[in-house]
C-alpha cells in the first residue's frame, strides 16, 4: 500500500517535532534572555557605580575651584563610553555647572523598545563633596544609553538563540528517524499486510518483525489485530453460513415467501410461492400485488397492509385469484426496519383443506350424520338468533317437535339398519313440505323438531297455520314408507308452541314443544298438541318431583314398611318390604307416582340398593332378636334397570355377607317385562341368583307379555297374581278365568302362586276354593314400619288373624 505524503504518520509526526523544537527552542532562548536582561541591568548599575566613583573626587574639586574646563574634560571623557548618553554636573544651587551629550548614532534597537525592556534603567545620581575643606559641591548626573545597552544584550544572546535552535532541530531530526525506524515503518508494513490479506488467511509478516517487536506495543498491536482478524474471519463464516442457512431455509420452506419494498413491490419470491402461486419468480417480481388476489378480497387485505405498523405482525386471511380458481390462504404480515429501509415478510399458507375440514367439522357439528339434516345444535342456534332478532308483538314463531310412533319396534325387530333408512325416508319426504322459513332439524333418535318463523301477528290465525302444518306432516307420515326390502306403516305425534317476543329463551321455547309432543303422546298418538300454560304446570310437578327425588335420595329420606304374607291356615310367611316416602310438604307420596320418575331419571338403581340394604339389614336384626323365622322370606322388589346392571349379582353378593342373612330367606321379586329385552342373558342370571340360594317369583304376573315359551324355562320359585284380577275376582268372569288359568298352569309347573290385593273375606273363601294357598292384602294386614309389624304380626301368636 503506497504512503500518501499529505497523510504519511512519519511525516506529521516529524514536522510536529519540528515545531515543537522550535518552539521549546525559542521558549527557552526567551527565557535566558529575560535573565540575562536581569543580569545585564546589574552588571550595569555595578559599572556606572565604579564610572560615578572615579570621577566623583575630580569633579567635586573642579567645582570647588570654579574650573569650568577642568570640570568638562571629566565629563567628555565620560562620553567616550558609549553606554552613556549625555552628563551633567550642577551646583549646590542647582544650576548647570558643565554638561555634555553624546551624538545620536544608529543602532539595530529603538527607544521604544529599550524602553519596553530597560524601564528600571533611568540615570544615575551621584552627591559631589568635600571632605577637606568639607564642602557640598553639588551633584553629578549620569543619563545611560539605553538602545547601546540593549543591543549589546541582543547581540550578546543571538549566539544563543542560534546555537540552542540549531541543536534542537538536530534533536527533533534524530528523533524523527528513530520514531521512522521504531514505529512508522513497522506499522507501514503491517498496514500492508492487513491491505493484502486474504479471507481465512493468517496476517504474514516477516520474522525480523516479530523478532524486534514481539513484546513491544507493536507486537501487541499485531497480536490484537489477529485476534482481530480470527474473530473477523469466523464473523465472516458465520455470517456466510447463516446467510446461506437463511435462503436454504427461505427456499425450502412449506410455506410461501414473499418480500416487499417500501412501495409494496415485490422484491423476493420462494419456490414454495412459486408452486403454490403457479407463477415464476421473474413474472410475480415484475407484476403488483393486486393481481394476486381474488377482486373481492384485495380492498380489505389493501387496508390491513396500510395499516400495519413496524413490529406489530398480524394474521389475515383471504382469497387469491389462481388461474380460473380462487385459492383460500392464510398470511402472516410482519412490516420491520432494515438500515432504514421498510420491509414487508408474507408468510402465505395454503389453508383450503383447513376450510375443508373446518367445512366438515361444521357439518358434523350442526347436522345430523344419518339423515344430513340440520341437527340439535343447529336449531337451538337459529332459535337463538330469530329470539334475538324479533320484536316484540309483531310476529309469532314457531318450534314443533315431532316424535315417530312405535319407532323402536321397528328398529328392535327389523334392524337398526332400517331404522336408519326409514330415518332417511321420513327425512327426505317432509324436506319437500319444508319452505324458505321453516328450519328442519333432527333432535336424535326419532325425534324431529321444525322451526317457523314470521308466521304473522294473529295469533288465531298462526295457531291455525301451525295445525294445518301439522296435519300436512301427520299425513306425508302416514305414507307407506321403503326401508330397504320392507314397506313400513308409521305414524308421527306432534307437539308446538308459539312464542312472540325475545322475552324467551331457547330453553324454555324447546321445553314447551317437548311438554306438548308429551302431551300429545298422552293423548293417544298420531296427534296434534298446542302447547298451554296448564301443561306446564304438569311439566312443572315432575321437574319438582324430580328434584324431591334427587334430594330424597341424595339424604336418605326414604322408610320401608313391612307387609305380611300368609299360607291358608293363617299362618305368616314372610312380608313384602315395600318402600315409602314421606315429603315434607306433600306427606306420603305413592310408590306408584316415584318409581317411574325415579326410572326415567336414573335413581331407581341407587333405591334399589338401598332398600335391598334396608331389608336385609332389618331381616339380620329381626334373626338376632328371635323376632324372624329361618323359614320366612323377604320380599324384595327389584327394578328391570337394577336388575339388568352388571354388577347386580356382586352387590347381592356383597349385601348377602356383609348382613350375613341366609340366602332362604330372601326372595327377589322380579316383573314379566324386563325379559322381553334379553331373555338369554336374564336367564344366565336369574339362574346365577338361585346357585345363592336366593327365591326368585314373578311379580304383577298376568300384566305383561305372559308367555309359556319363557315360563318354563325360568328358574322361578312363585307367581304373583296381580292385584287388579284379584280385585274384580268375584265380579268379572274373564278375571275369574284368568286367576284360575295361572293357578293351573303354575300347579303343571310346579310353582307356587300368592295372590296380591286381598281385601276381604269373600276373596279369600273364593281363592282357597280355586286352590290359591297363599295371599297378601289389606285383609291379612296394612304395610306397616318395622316395630309395628313385629308388634302387629309376630308377637303373640304363631297365627296370623286378619284385619276385619
Amino acid at each position: 500500500m503506497g504512503v500518501v505524503l499529505s497523510k504519511s504518520l512519519f511525516i506529521k509526526q516529524a514536522l510536529l517535532t519540528l515545531v515543537l523544537a522550535i518552539v521549546l527552542s525559542l521558549v527557552s532562548s526567551l527565557i535566558q534572555f529575560i535573565d540575562g536582561v536581569h543580569d545585564q541591568k546589574l552588571h550595569i548599575d555595578k559599572d556606572f557605580d565604579e564610572l560615578l566613583a572615579v570621577v566623583e573626587k575630580p569633579l567635586s574639586e573642579a567645582v570647588f575651584r570654579l574650573d569650568i574646563g577642568f570640570a568638562q574634560q571629566q565629563i567628555d571623557s565620560l562620553l567616550l563610553n558609549a553606554a552613556i548618553a549625555h552628563v551633567e554636573v550642577r551646583d549646590e544651587s542647582g544650576a548647570v555647572f558643565v554638561q555634555a551629550t553624546t551624538t545620536d548614532d544608529d543602532y539595530s534597537v529603538s527607544s521604544e523598545w529599550a524602553e519596553y525592556f530597560l524601564p528600571e534603567i533611568q540615570g544615575y545620581k551621584r552627591q559631589l563633596r568635600l571632605e577637606t575643606p568639607e564642602f557640598q559641591a553639588g551633584y553629578l548626573l549620569v543619563l545611560p544609553e539605553k538602545r547601546f545597552l540593549l543591543d549589546t544584550i541582543f547581540k550578546e544572546h543571538l549566539s544563543i538563540l542560534i546555537y540552542n535552535l540549531f541543536k534542537d532541530v538536530l534533536l527533533a531530526s534524530l528523533i524523527s528517524l528513530v520514531f521512522y525506524f521504531l514505529v512508522t515503518n513497522p506499522l507501514k508494513r503491517l498496514t500492508e499486510t492487513l491491505s493484502t490479506a486474504g479471507h481465512k488467511e493468517e496476517l504474514p509478516l516477516p520474522k525480523s518483525f516479530l523478532r524486534r517487536h514481539k513484546s513491544d506495543e507493536l507486537g501487541h498491536l499485531h497480536s490484537t489485530f489477529s485476534q482481530l482478524w480470527n474473530k473477523l474471519n469466523t464473523a465472516l463464516s458465520d455470517l456466510e453460513r447463516s446467510d446461506s442457512h437463511t435462503k436454504a431455509m427461505i427456499e425450502h420452506a412449506a410455506d410461501g415467501i414473499l418480500l416487499l419494498d417500501e412501495n409494496n413491490k415485490i422484491t423476493l419470491v420462494n419456490t414454495a410461492a412459486e408452486v403454490m402461486l403457479k407463477v415464476k419468480g421473474e413474472s410475480l417480481q415484475s407484476s403488483s400485488l393486486e393481481s394476486l388476489h381474488a377482486a373481492s378480497s384485495w380492498g380489505a387485505f389493501y387496508k390491513i397492509l396500510n395499516s400495519l405498523k413496524v413490529d406489530s405482525p398480524q394474521t389475515v386471511e383471504t382469497l387469491y385469484q389462481i388461474q380460473s380458481a380462487e385459492l383460500p390462504v392464510e398470511i402472516r404480515l410482519a412490516k420491520y426496519n432494515i438500515q432504514d429501509k421498510i420491509e414487508t415478510l408474507m408468510l402465505i399458507r395454503d389453508v383450503s383443506d383447513r376450510k375443508e375440514t373446518e367445512a366438515h367439522i361444521h357439518h358434523l357439528a350442526y347436522y345430523d350424520a344419518v339423515t344430513n339434516l340440520p341437527n340439535r345444535q343447529y336449531l337451538a342456534d337459529k332459535l337463538a338468533e330469530t329470539l334475538q332478532s324479533q320484536q316484540h308483538g309483531q310476529s309469532y314463531s314457531a318450534v314443533v317437535f315431532m316424535d315417530l310412533d312405535r319407532f323402536k319396534t321397528i328398529n328392535d325387530s327389523l334392524g337398526h339398519n332400517v331404522g336408519d333408512q326409514l330415518l332417511c325416508c321420513v327425512a327426505s319426504q317432509l324436506a319437500s313440505l319444508i319452505e324458505e322459513n321453516i328450519v328442519f332439524a333432527r333432535m336424535g333418535g326419532d325425534e324431529f323438531a321444525f322451526l317457523l318463523t314470521n308466521l304473522g301477528s294473529d295469533k288465531a290465525r298462526v295457531e291455525k297455520a301451525i295445525k294445518g302444518f301439522s296435519e300436512s306432516i301427520m299425513y306425508a307420515c302416514q305414507q307407506v314408507k321403503k326401508a330397504g326390502r320392507h314397506e313400513v306403516h308409521i305414524t308421527a305425534s306432534l307437539g308446538a308452541t308459539l312464542f312472540d317476543e325475545s322475552g324467551y329463551s331457547a330453553e324454555v321455547i324447546l321445553k314447551q314443544a317437548d311438554t306438548a309432543l308429551y302431551r300429545a303422546k298422552e293423548y293417544g298418538r298420531n296427534t296434534f298438541a298446542l302447547y298451554k300454560a296448564e301443561m306446564q304446570a304438569v311439566s312443572d310437578a315432575r321437574l319438582e318431583m324430580e328434584k324431591a327425588l334427587h334430594h330424597a335420595t341424595e339424604f336418605k329420606l326414604f322408610e320401608l314398611y313391612y307387609q305380611p304374607q300368609t299360607n291358608d291356615k293363617d299362618e305368616l310367611i314372610g312380608a313384602e318390604a315395600l318402600i315409602r316416602w314421606k315429603d315434607d310438604t306433600k306427606g306420603f307420596i305413592p310408590p306408584d307416582q316415584f318409581i317411574p320418575v325415579a326410572e326415567e331419571i336414573g335413581l331407581i338403581v341407587e333405591i334399589g340398593h338401598w332398600v335391598l340394604n334396608e331389608a336385609l339389614s332389618q331381616v339380620a336384626t329381626w334373626l338376632k332378636e328371635g323376632k324372624w323365622q329361618p323359614s320366612w322370606r323377604m320380599s324384595i322388589n327389584v327394578s328391570p334397570i337394577q336388575f339388568q346392571q352388571a354388577g347386580f349379582l356382586p352387590m347381592l353378593k356383597e349385601q348377602l355377607e356383609k348382613h350375613k342373612v341366609p340366602a332362604r330367606c330372601v326372595d327377589l321379586e322380579i316383573t314379566e317385562n324386563m325379559l322381553l329385552n334379553d331373555l338369554s342373558s336374564c336367564l344366565d342370571k336369574m339362574n346365577a341368583i338361585k346357585s345363592l340360594g336366593v327365591y326368585l317369583s314373578i311379580d304383577d304376573f298376568g300384566t305383561g307379555y305372559s308367555s309359556l315359551k319363557y315360563l318354563k324355562s325360568l328358574p322361578i320359585d312363585r307367581l304373583k297374581i296381580d292385584q287388579s284380577f284379584v280385585r274384580d275376582l268375584l265380579t268379572d268372569k274373564s278375571d275369574e278365568a284368568i286367576v284360575h288359568a295361572v293357578i293351573a298352569m303354575a300347579k303343571a309347573l310346579n310353582i307356587n302362586v300368592l295372590a296380591e290385593g286381598v281385601e276381604t273375606l269373600l276373596h279369600y273363601d273364593r281363592l282357597r276354593e280355586i286352590n290359591c294357598f297363599y295371599y297378601q292384602g289389606y285383609y291379612f294386614g296394612h304395610p306397616l314400619p318395622p316395630n309395628e309389624f313385629i308388634a302387629a304380626f309376630v308377637h303373640g301368636s304363631a297365627t296370623l288373624k286378619p284385619s276385619l
